[in-house]
C-alpha cells in the first residue's frame, strides 16, 4: 500500500506545487488534491508543466474530491454535472483513477425521496466518470454522536454503515461496476466492524482512509476528534492486514481534523503524519 498525504490533516493543503513538494520529502507516494486546483494550474502553465510537477516529485495524484454537489438543488447538481467530462478528462490524463465522497448519516428531508435521488444522481456520476476509467468513492460515517445529533434534529437516517453503503452501490447499478468503497479505519471502528468484513469487500475497495480513535467507548466518539495512527485504541495492524486480505495495495491517506497537528503548520504535520505511518503500511 501507498501512503497519501491528505490536506486536511495538516490544515489545508498550500497551493499545488508547495503541496507536491511537501509529500515528496516525507516519502509520501501520493496526494488528495482538488481536480478543480489542478485545472487552474494547468491553465497558468500548462497541463504538461503541471502533470510534471507529479512526475518529477515522484508523487502521484491519487484521489480527488467528486466536483459535483450531489446533495443539493438540482440546478446546481446539473451545472456541475455538465462540467465533470472535462475535469474527469483532465484526471485521466494526469493518470488519477479515484474520486470519493461522504454519506450523511441522517438526512433533514424524506430519506426514501433522498436516497432514491441519490441513486439517480450518483448513476449519472459514475457514467461520466466510467468514460475515463475513474472510480468513485463512497464513503460511509460512522460515530453514533453524529447520527443521534441527527435524529434529535428530527433528521431520518441514511447510510452508517458497510451494509448500507453495499445496498446502496447495488442499487446505483453503476456501469462497469466503477463504485465502490472509501475505507475509512475510523468509521470502520465506531460502526463495529470486523476484519472479516473488510475481507469480504475485495475489489469493492477504491480508496482508504486510516485513523485512530481516543481511548473512550466506541458509542461516545465525536467524528472530529480522530488521532493519527499509533495514537488511539483501534486496532490498527489488524485493519491493514484485512485490507492486504482483501487484496487492496492502492493509496492510503491520513485524514484527522486535530487542531493540534494543523496548528503545527503545514511542514510538521506532515512530517508527523508519515511518521505515524510507519510500520503500518
Amino acid at each position: 500500500m501507498i501512503s497519501c498525504l491528505n490536506g486536511v490533516t495538516i490544515g489545508g493543503a498550500p497551493p499545488l506545487p508547495e503541496y507536491i513538494k511537501l509529500a515528496s520529502k516525507y516519502g509520501f507516494g501520493g496526494v488528495e488534491f482538488g481536480i478543480d486546483g489542478a485545472q487552474a494550474l494547468a491553465k497558468e502553465i500548462t497541463q504538461p508543466a503541471m502533470i510534471k510537477l507529479f512526475t518529477d516529485a515522484g508523487v502521484a495524484p491519487a484521489c480527488f474530491g467528486i466536483p459535483v454537489e450531489w446533495r443539493k438543488d438540482t440546478p446546481k447538481f446539473q451545472d456541475d454535472l455538465k462540467a465533470l467530462p472535462v475535469l474527469a478528462r483532465l484526471a485521466q490524463e494526469m493518470g488519477c483513477k479515484a474520486t470519493g465522497t461522504w454519506l450523511p448519516p441522517t438526512v433533514d428531508q424524506d430519506a426514501r425521496y433522498f436516497r432514491n435521488q441519490t441513486i439517480k444522481r450518483f448513476h449519472d456520476i459514475a457514467s461520466i466518470l466510467g468514460d475515463f476509467d475513474i472510480r468513485f468513492a463512497l464513503e460511509w460515517v460512522g460515530p453514533y454522536t453524529m447520527r443521534k445529533a441527527g435524529l434529535e434534529r428530527g433528521n431520518q437516517e441514511f447510510v452508517w454503515n458497510i451494509p448500507a453503503t453495499l445496498e446502496l452501490i447495488e442499487d446505483v447499478n453503476a456501469p462497469a461496476d466503477n463504485v465502490g468503497l472509501l475505507v475509512d479505519s475510523f468509521h470502520w471502528f465506531t460502526t463495529g466492524a470486523t476484519e472479516d468484513d473488510i475481507v469480504a469487500l475485495g475489489n469493492k475497495i477504491v480508496y482508504v482512509h486510516i485513523n485512530d480513535a481516543p481511548d473512550k467507548p466506541r458509542d461516545e466518539q465525536i467524528d472530529n476528534e480522530r488521532l493519527l495512527p499509533r495514537d488511539g485504541v483501534i486496532d490498527l495492524h489488524g485493519f491493514v492486514r484485512s485490507l492486504q486480505s482483501a487484496g487492496y495495495n492502492g493509496y492510503v491517506g491520513v485524514e484527522t481534523f486535530s487542531k493540534e497537528i494543523s496548528a503545527l503548520g503545514h511542514d510538521e504535520a506532515a512530517r508527523r503524519t508519515a511518521e505515524s505511518l510507519k510500520g503500518l503500511l
